[in-house]
């Protein structure tokens, strides 16, 4: 897709489609959700030096090495650990019921895990954990505007779970947002 000559965010540019009905031309919009998510990770999470920084992200890593070494999608639930320090795990679950058959909440939860000799060095006094500065940045950067590229986060929760790899300390935390069908 060719970028466009205008002055508006990615989130208002959509492909489109025209559809012929008998002798009318509807036009529909087919940007998906996940156009949308793709969206705030390449404009919004990838471009913050402060989270890549937390992250310890190398420089020199580009996007693609973020989504698959770094911040990575992932519905199994299975722990994908290697050697990186920090690692964010995210996956969508289902929400609560919201009364309305054409949209369902969804949460998005994020699972930081760090290991044990990164966890107290992210700030000068060394008392906040480094996963609970990547998850109030994430809320900062999920939550700073009303709509983030046509998605609107509320934060849910955030609390400790426990971790089969040894070494690693794992933080979850959960927002949600509306999503029609």
């Amino acid at each position: 897709m060719e970028k466009p000559d205008c002055k508006c965010l990615p989130s208002q540019i959509y492909r489109s489609a025209e559809i012929k009905y008998g002798d009318k031309t509807m036009v529909e919009k087919i940007k998906t959700w996940k156009d949308n998510w793709n969206d705030i990770i390449r404009y919004i999470l990838f471009q913050d030096e402060r989270l890549k920084e937390l992250m310890l992200v190398p420089s020199r890593v580009d996007i693609i090495g973020f989504i698959e070494k770094y911040f990575i999608e992932n519905t199994s639930g299975d722990e994908i650990l290697t050697d990186e320090k920090v690692r964010v795990i995210y996956y969508d679950e289902e929400g609560t019921k919201t009364g309305n058959k054409d949209v369902k909440n969804v949460n998005k939860a994020f699972d930081i895990y760090v290991k044990e000799d990164a966890l107290h060095n992210a700030d000068r006094d060394r008392l906040k954990n480094r996963y609970d500065l990547i998850a109030e940045r994430l809320r900062y950067l999920l939550t700073k505007d009303t709509y983030v590229y046509g998605m609107r986060f509320k934060y849910e929760d955030a609390y400790n779970l426990w971790t089969k790899t040894p070494g690693y300390k794992r933080y979850h935390v959960v927002f949600s947002y509306k999503k029609t069908i």
